[in-house]
Parts: structure tokens; sequence; C-alpha cells
């Protein structure tokens, strides 16, 4: 009986591990035609686009699937992450992640769901809708 419920612990272990595994040192290198949009270590990024740094890695690597399966549809980033493989989604989003809070911000806009970006190593709260918003 105590060996059943020593298996069971292990189980229950392994199931709470996050989803995703990605190497950050990797994902840098996979990720440098990301940064042109969605900014980097030293870059902010385009004007109106969702910075990622300090995003959660399970989320972000989520939501990059459905753009790659066409569940999300969003004719530049179908286009930028179709030949991914999901270790490299993986990868690219472990990179975002321990970045921690973003570069730089706009002086002219705010984007919803900038509270989600936090210090490398966080857990990141629930998911807001991300939309540009004027100040």
């Amino acid at each position: 009986m105590q060996t059943h419920i020593a298996a069971l612990a292990a189980l229950a272990l392994v199931a709470a591990t996050p989803a995703f595994a990605g190497d950050p040192v990797i994902g840098k290198q996979k990720a440098t035609a990301c940064v042109i949009c969605h900014g980097g270590e030293n870059f902010g990024g385009i004007f109106y686009t969702l910075q990622l740094a300090g995003r959660n890695a399970d989320k972000l690597a989520i939501k990059t699937n459905k753009y790659k399966t066409l569940k999300v549809l969003h004719p530049m980033m179908n286009m930028a992450v179709a030949f991914y493989t999901e270790k490299e989604i993986e990868d690219v989003a472990a990179y975002y992640q321990s970045i921690g809070k973003p570069f730089l911000t706009s002086p002219f806009f705010t984007i919803k769901g900038d509270d989600e970006a936090l210090p490398a190593a966080a857990a990141a709260p629930a998911a807001a809708p991300y939309t540009v918003a004027a100040k």
C-alpha cells in the first residue's frame, strides 16, 4: 500500500511540473527575428507591438503554437512562426521569460497586459487581453 502511495506522490510531482522546459540560451539565438518586433534585452521592439520580455513562458509557447497551427490568425505571426519547431518555440518563450521586465516602453502608448511582465523567474498572474491603448 505504501508503494502505491509513493508512486501516486511521484506521479503528482511529475504532473505539477511546467508543461514546457525551453532553453533560454538557445532561445536567444532563435529569437533574432522575434526581437525586431517584440524587443529583447537591449531593444524595445517596434512601437505598437507587444513586448514579450518577462512573459510567462508556458503561456507564450501556447499562444505561439496557436499562431503556428493557424488557430489564431494574424498574417505576420502565422508566417513568422510557420517553420519553428515546438522545441524552438519553447526555447524562445524561455528566453523571453528569462529577460524580466521589458527594456523600454513607449512614452505615448502602453500595452494592456504589461502587468503580466514580471522579473525573471517569477510566475506571471492570469493573462489579460493584449491591446494597444493611447495614454
